[in-house]
């Protein structure tokens, strides 16, 4: 009894379910005939006679416009040495700004205080400087000396301890 309620549920469901037929793949050749026209048009552009009409690479640089390409690489060359200078004189001023207090190594790795932070090299340090956070990389560690990161610039700044303890 159950089988045979399942196969009338099957065959009630299964063709309900499968896609219906397209009428036909084709369009007939009335409505076909507009799209092949304009195929036709757009494979086959008339030919002009002027040269005011001649079509123009977009990607080749001419005239104007590749000397408005070296004007615009000539700027970006700038931009870039000022983005550069100033990176390096942030990270000169942020890296006034730290204070180590000294290193010391344990278990094989170097280790600098500073503050209340004891950092290895690949650690980040944050600071804050005229209002905005910066992150500092830890590059280097030796006892008299170490190196820190920001962006694509380092720098090595001295380790000074004085004996005063201020």
């Amino acid at each position: 009894m159950k089988k045979k309620v399942l196969y009338i549920l099957a065959a009630a469901i299964v063709p309900a379910a499968l896609p219906a037929a397209p009428a036909f793949d084709v369009q007939p050749v009335a409505k076909r005939a507009a799209t092949v026209e304009l195929a036709g048009k757009l494979l086959n552009p008339p030919a002009s006679t002027d040269g005011a009409g001649a079509l123009v690479n977009p990607f080749t640089l001419s005239g104007s416009r590749a000397e408005d390409a070296a004007a615009d690489e000539s700027q970006a060359a700038a931009n870039r040495a000022a983005i550069m200078a100033s990176n390096r004189t942030l990270l000169a001023a942020l890296a006034e700004q730290l204070d180590p207090k000294g290193t010391f190594v344990l278990g094989g790795e170097s280790i600098i205080l500073l503050g209340q932070k004891k950092l290895k090299v690949g650690e980040r340090y944050p600071i804050t400087f005229e209002g905005a956070v910066y992150e500092l990389e830890i590059t280097s560690i030796e006892t008299t000396r170490f190196s820190v990161r920001y962006k694509n610039e380092e720098i090595t700044r001295p380790i000074v301890i004085t004996k005063s303890g201020k």
